[in-house]
C-alpha cells in the first residue's frame, strides 16, 4: 500500500473510491469498500458505500469532462477541485488542509475572510481583481495545494462533509434509494444544502419532480441529468 493509499484509509477507514487526476486526465484507483445496496437508513451507510464518489466522479465531474481534482478558474471570486468549491463551500475545503502551509494562514482566518467573502456583494462571475483568485498568494498557496499527494484526499473528504446537511435531509423524508440520493447530492452541489432543501420542500420532496425543478431550462444543469440518468438510470 503506498503512503498515499494509507493516509486515506486512516481518513476512511471503511475504505473510499480515490480520484487521481493530471493536469489534463481525470482517472480513478479504486480501493476495496464496503459496499452498500439500497435502501439506505443512516448517513454512514451512505458515507461508507460507493455512492458519494460515483456521484462526485461521475455525475459532478462527468469523468473529468466537466471538473478535475486541479481545476483552478477565476469564477466567483475563486472556483477550485472536483466539486469547484467556491465562496462558502472553500471553508470545507480550508478545514481539510493544512492551510499555513499553503497560504502561511490560520484555518480561522481563511474561513472567515477568504471563502464567502472571495466574492463580494455585488460581485458576480470572473474575477477581475475584486475575489480571492487575483491575490497571488491566494492563487499561488490553492495551485500547490491542488498539485499535492494530499489533494485528493482534502477534496474527498471536503465534498462528503458538505453533502451530510442534504443527505440526513434526504434519508429523513424517505429518499433511501441510491438514484433518490444522487439527486439530493447532484442538486446540493449547485444550490447548497439550504438551496437543496427548499427547492426539494416546494415540490413535496419527490425526488423525480425535484430534479426536473432543478434542470428547468439550464443546458449545465441537463447535461448535469443525462450524466445522472447515465450513473443511476431512472425508473421505467
Amino acid at each position: 500500500m503506498s503512503i498515499f493509499e494509507s493516509a486515506v484509509a486512516r481518513a476512511f477507514p471503511h475504505g473510499l473510491r480515490l480520484g487521481v487526476a493530471g493536469a489534463a486526465t481525470l482517472a480513478f484507483l479504486w480501493v476495496p469498500i464496503q459496499a452498500k445496496a439500497d435502501p439506505f437508513t443512516t448517513y454512514e451507510q451512505v458515507a461508507s458505500s460507493d455512492l458519494p464518489m460515483t456521484v462526485l466522479t461521475k455525475v459532478i465531474a462527468r469523468g473529468g469532462q466537466s471538473k478535475t481534482y486541479t481545476d483552478l478558474i477565476p469564477l466567483d471570486g475563486g472556483t477550485v477541485g472536483i466539486a469547484h468549491f467556491a465562496t462558502g463551500g472553500l471553508a470545507s475545503l480550508y478545514r481539510e488542509m493544512d492551510t499555513e502551509k499553503y497560504f502561511e494562514k490560520s484555518e480561522a482566518v481563511m474561513i472567515s475572510d477568504f471563502s464567502a467573502k472571495c466574492r463580494p456583494e455585488g460581485k458576480s462571475g470572473n474575477d477581475t481583481g475584486w475575489g480571492c483568485f487575483s491575490k497571488a498568494w491566494w492563487h499561488d498557496g490553492m495551485a500547490r495545494f491542488l498539485a499535492s499527494p494530499e489533494s485528493v484526499d482534502a477534496q474527498n473528504r471536503a465534498w462528503l462533509a458538505l453533502m451530510k446537511p442534504s443527505i440526513d435531509a434526504a434519508l429523513a423524508q424517505g429518499w433511501t434509494d441510491r438514484r433518490s440520493l444522487a439527486i439530493a447530492m447532484g442538486i446540493t452541489n449547485s444550490l447548497g444544502s439550504s438551496g437543496f432543501k427548499k427547492l426539494a420542500a416546494n415540490n413535496g420532496w419527490k425526488p423525480e419532480q425535484v430534479l426536473s425543478a432543478y434542470v428547468g431550462t439550464n443546458e449545465h444543469r441537463k447535461r448535469r441529468r443525462d450524466a445522472l440518468n447515465a450513473a443511476f438510470p431512472p425508473p421505467t
